[in-house]
């Protein structure tokens, strides 16, 4: 569960090496990207205006609660991150496990190319994450179109569903690949941790892959939007997804958003 108060500010401090650049430099973050570098393995990345409250959920909230997470997985663990956004959930993991593999997908333009400019910052990581510029469906798909805000700074909320969010006034098409193909073209038998962030379309993915490639997947970690009373909600999926073999819970994150973990029995 995220975190609040003063304790955003101790998981500042074990998370960043510099955090004095938020605490003293963050009235700057209009005028120039912050600059950070992770602890306790170093990752040094940048982070404009447009992410300031994503890099706030990561390292201060710690949504994903990283320490706790990373102590479940192995020491080589092998990671898909379906929605990536610029990859500070992927910089966070490596900062603490740095022999993560880690295929990491995310379909908007401006957020690959912050992911990429942190890499060729980082070279060493690039034998890590393996970083895809295509959105993650369940059905096969050659193309989806994705509403996203119209700006070409980095895209936060960006769906497939057109009423997903009253900001999101462009319409963009992006290539596709499947749960399944990114599995087998990969030649994954196991999966330690699957990340799914991808505003509204965990239902497709999940519900629409082989239930055998499904179980491959040793621990979710899910963003779940309620978006209907049919199927696309946290009771449903929930239940389904312990139908697969897993052990869950949730708790919730806004009115109709919860984080749902899920590790296999």
């Amino acid at each position: 569960m995220a975190v609040a108060g003063i304790s955003r500010y101790l998981r500042l401090w074990r998370h960043i090496a510099n955090p004095t650049e938020y605490v003293f430099r963050r009235g700057d973050r209009r005028k120039r990207n912050l600059v950070f570098t992770t602890r306790p393995l170093p990752v040094h990345f940048q982070v404009p205006d447009s992410l300031y409250q994503v890099f706030k959920e990561i390292f201060m909230a710690d949504v994903y609660e990283i320490d706790t997470l990373v102590r479940d997985l192995p020491i080589k663990p092998v990671v898909i991150d379906v929605g990536a956004n610029a990859g500070f959930f992927d910089i966070q993991l490596l900062s603490k496990i740095g022999e993560a593999t880690i295929y990491a997908y995310e379909p908007m333009p401006a957020n690959v190319r912050t992911f990429r400019q942190t890499l060729e910052q980082n070279a060493a990581l690039q034998q890590n994450v393996r970083l895809f510029q295509m959105a993650v469906t369940g059905k096969p798909l050659d193309k989806l179109d994705l509403y996203a805000e119209a700006e070409e700074n980095n895209q936060v909320v960006a769906s497939a569903f057109a009423g997903f969010n009253g900001n999101n006034t462009q319409k963009i098409t992006v290539p596709c690949i499947t749960l399944t193909d990114i599995i087998r073209s990969n030649g994954l038998e196991s999966v330690d941790l699957l990340k799914l962030d991808c505003e509204g379309s965990e239902y497709d993915i999940i519900y629409n892959t082989d239930p055998a490639l499904v179980r491959r997947v040793q621990k979710m970690v899910v963003e779940v939007h309620d978006l209907d009373k049919d199927q696309n909600n946290i009771t449903t999926f929930d239940t389904y997804v312990r139908s697969l073999g897993y052990d869950t819970t949730y708790t919730p994150i806004n009115s109709f958003c919860y984080a749902l973990e899920a590790v296999r029995r």
